[in-house]
């Protein structure tokens, strides 16, 4: 209701531990009638222009600090990945010691 009235709103976790969930938040509000564009703003624009930096960071824009992330499809969908991510410009691998693990155990030995 707030979204549709106009009102600036700003979807955030407020925990750095639970800050992963942000995504799964905006798909909720998104779920439960919230604009998909509105959404994306309470994420990128919304907190960015709130805490005085979105002169400098929130969107793609020319001379903007650039953060972005390449998801395999919608990413408000519990299911979509990142594929890419750049942060300031420069891709960030996305290996991680949990999917070296997972790869190299993926398939294991025939039993003896």
């Amino acid at each position: 209701m707030l979204s549709r009235a106009g009102v600036q709103v700003i979807i955030a976790s407020f925990h750095s531990h639970n800050s992963h969930n942000i995504k799964q938040l905006a798909g909720n509000a998104v779920a439960y009638g919230v604009d998909w564009d509105a959404a994306l703003r309470a994420v990128t624009l919304v907190p960015a222009a709130a805490f005085g930096i979105g002169d400098r960071s929130g969107s793609l824009e020319v001379g903007k600090v650039a953060d972005v992330v390449v998801w395999s499809g919608d990413p408000f969908e519990f299911s979509t990945a990142a594929e890419k991510v750049f942060i300031r410009g420069a891709e960030v691998p996305l290996t991680s010691r949990q999917r070296q693990l997972m790869e190299r155990y993926k398939t294991l030995p025939p039993k003896y």
